[in-house]
């Protein structure tokens, strides 16, 4: 090989101020990249977690109406029989956030004066199937009476996924007693004596708070009832039991993710290899976003089929948008190593490379979860 041909390849070897300026641009383009889409998704993720929040809140707040009606009166209506419910949590047999159903086996119980009201043969449980109802007790004392049920019911939940598998819920059981309006019959929710039992667990939730009120629930029809006037809505006094639950710990999350982790760290070690070495290079950084593609399958079939983005199709999409980007890095330092010579320059741009794409892809897996936290 001639002096003039090395002193040709010593050039090309060199990195001009240029090439240098190009590297840092694609760094910086990089890091713009991953931190606009940390602010941005962590950012909605927070929003909805609010939202979700104060959700919850109203739905178990004496002071809200439900179903559009006005905050119950602190007065007992005109006329109204009270009735003291309550209800205890014995079991929660089964919780599906895919089936949108959970299924669950509680004491509730009425007591009242007089014969006018009959809530323990006419109550009904909303937005559920009773499937085994047993009196269990039944004292009568003069004009006093009181009855005790055993009842197991599965319960329709339409769950915000959009959280998933950092999310939180509450679970409630709304029980009315349809023969009887709120002017005829009003629930007095027993607080001292409702709760759920020490040995209630539901796998992969916490239960972290648990209370018991009344509310009011308006529906948009007199049912037909020739009684009422059309166009008034009829109201019941329903007695509500809510149990919030959360992902205390990190150990499902992690579970789920292990694998898509590995395999984004995989992609990345392709820095490492010699671009030339294509098969090594490209073979892993595609193999990896084979296992990036599995994994999103598995966590989708968690859920029920909706449109929702829930954080683990996000995570995934992360991952993908991230393997993606480095097969893109890996053919860019190809051409500059093999086409232009530039192998001094092919490497400066694989280390930059790598510490940019840990770095943003380490935060941004850091953010999206805690920021969709309770």
């Amino acid at each position: 090989m001639s002096v003039e041909q090395n002193g040709q390849m010593d050039k090309r070897d060199i990195i001009t101020p240029v090439e240098r300026r190009n590297v840092w641009i694609w760094a910086l383009t990089l890091a713009v990249l991953f931190a606009a889409a940390a602010v941005v998704i962590a950012g909605s993720l927070y929003k909805n977690k609010t939202a979700a929040a104060e959700r919850h809140s109203d739905r178990m707040n004496p002071e809200v109406g439900e179903g559009g009606t006005e905050p119950p009166p602190t007065t007992l209506p005109a006329g109204a029989n009270p009735v003291r419910a309550g209800i205890y949590v014995d079991r929660i047999i089964d919780l599906s956030v895919k089936d949108a159903s959970w299924t669950v086996d509680f004491y509730l119980w009425f007591r009242w004066n007089g014969t006018g009201v009959n809530p323990g043969e006419n109550f009904q449980i909303v937005d559920a199937t009773i499937e085994s109802k047993e009196k269990v007790d039944e004292y009568t004392n003069g004009d006093e009476r009181y009855v005790l049920y055993k009842v197991v019911a599965k319960i329709t939940k339409f769950f915000d996924v959009s959280r998933f598998p950092r999310d939180d819920h509450i679970l409630t059981i709304n029980i009315e007693s349809p023969a009887s309006e709120r002017r005829e019959l009003l629930f007095i929710a027993d607080k001292e004596s409702s709760g759920v039992s020490s040995r209630v667990q539901i796998p992969g939730y916490s239960i972290y708070q648990q209370g018991v009120l009344e509310k009011t629930h308006a529906y948009g029809s007199t049912h037909g009832d020739p009684r009422l006037t059309v166009g008034i809505e009829k109201v019941q006094s329903q007695l509500r039991m809510g149990v919030w639950i959360h992902r205390q710990d990190w150990g499902f999350y992690l579970k789920m993710f292990v694998a898509l982790f590995a395999a984004v760290g995989v992609a990345m070690l392709t820095f490492f290899i010699k671009p030339t070495d294509v098969d090594p290079r490209f073979g892993l950084g595609v193999g990896a976003l084979g296992a990036v593609i599995v994994n999103t399958y598995v966590t989708s079939s968690l859920v029920p089929d909706t449109g929702v983005m829930t954080l683990a199709d996000i995570v995934n999409n992360v991952g993908i948008v991230t393997i993606f980007l480095s097969l893109l890095q890996s053919a860019i330092s190809l051409y500059l190593y093999e086409r232009k010579g530039k192998k001094n320059l092919s490497r400066l741009f694989d280390r930059v490379s790598f510490v940019i794409f840990l770095a943003g892809y380490a935060i941004i897996n850091l953010a999206l979860p805690l920021a969709a936290t309770l």
